[in-house]
């Protein structure tokens, strides 16, 4: 198990203890790509980055208590990221503006992705609204950050209804996010770009409905979540929690 104390992140490979010997790729610190091998014990090491710097995070929202910044010590890393740094594409401009009033606490990569905020369920959840020529509602939308040549680009883009479980297929299978995500040139950098398993991407989630909204008119309240950070899966997945 590799704790990222900075916003208390835990991973938690599918498939339960590892094969002494065997390596993984894995973000440390500083949002560093490293390396991890497995003990004779079945334990994963900490992350290694060799000669990485460790750096701390600038971020911005602290005030919304739904970021947290970077640790500058060897065995933590920036759990989030300031959605100021990411150039968003197919979503509305002022969407990095629009108030962090829930954080995600739980990420799942599998068969589809699944995520868990305060906001999801309750009396207090994000309301629905029904787009234009739909049947029924949506409630939120899923968006992906991804780092290219040192640049964040980002786009909200999967669609969830209120009860939508997971969605979005396995990311790490068949080129899904290239192929089925960010597919044509309305994502800008992002077109037909898959993530490498181990690679530092972002999650996050949006009130109502942004897939090609952007003037925000479908999203009742808008606000969003904070986004976090974590290493994009193989196709065995992975579980992230954030509390």
């Amino acid at each position: 198990m590799l704790a990222l104390l900075a916003g208390c992140l835990v991973a938690e490979d599918e498939g339960g203890t590892c094969s002494p010997g065997a390596t993984r790729a894995c973000v440390g610190a500083g949002a560093c790509a490293g390396g991890q091998i497995c003990s004779s014990d079945g334990s994963w090491s900490a992350c290694d980055c060799g000669s990485a710097d460790l750096g701390t995070d600038g971020d911005a929202d602290t005030d919304t208590d739904a970021d947290t910044d970077a640790d500058t010590d060897a065995d933590t890393a920036p759990a989030t990221l300031d959605m100021s740094e990411i150039t968003l594409t197919d979503n509305p401009p002022g969407l990095a503006d629009w108030p962090v009033s829930t954080r995600i606490t739980l990420v799942t990569f599998g068969d589809h992705v699944h995520v868990e905020f305060s906001k999801q369920d309750g009396e207090d959840r994000w309301p629905d609204v029904t787009p234009p020529g739909w049947d029924g509602p949506l409630q939120y939308t899923l968006g992906l950050a991804e780092q290219i040549d040192g640049v964040w680009y980002g786009s909200a883009a999967i669609q969830f209804w209120y009860g939508l479980w997971e969605s979005g297929g396995n990311v790490a299978l068949d080129d899904q996010i290239a192929v089925n995500w960010y597919y044509d040139s309305r994502w800008g950098a992002l077109e037909g770009r898959q993530p490498a398993p181990g690679e530092t991407v972002g999650i996050f989630v949006v009130a109502g409905n942004l897939r090609g909204v952007t003037d925000g008119s479908q999203s009742p309240v808008m606000e969003r979540s904070n986004v976090v950070l974590v290493p994009f899966p193989d196709v065995g997945g992975a579980t992230w929690t954030f509390e």
